[in-house]
């Protein structure tokens, strides 16, 4: 199984576009999971700061793969099998 956590704001402009891209890319694999987490929560700022993440929207692939800004299907695709391969 693939966690993807997305990091949000609920002021940020772009990020109910991350979440939409997201949820459909979830939506097509039953291999992946999406974690939504606000900055203005402790646990979303821990994980923001443990990332070294200082904007959003951000996604995190398997506490591997750092993303920022909205991802495309291709790139989300693409880093999901990298990381199902080092599972596997």
């Amino acid at each position: 199984m693939v966690v993807i956590k997305l990091l949000t704001s609920p002021t940020c402009p772009y990020c109910p576009r991350a979440r939409e891209v997201l949820r459909k890319f979830a939506q097509e694999r039953e291999d992946v999971i999406v974690v939504e987490l606000s900055v203005t929560t402790e646990e979303g700022l821990r994980e923001a700061m443990k990332y070294g993440i200082s904007g959003v929207p951000a996604i995190i692939i398997n506490d591997r793969y750092v993303l920022l800004g909205v991802p495309r299907i291709e790139e989300l695709e693409r880093l999901v099998e990298e990381v199902k391969g080092v599972i596997a």
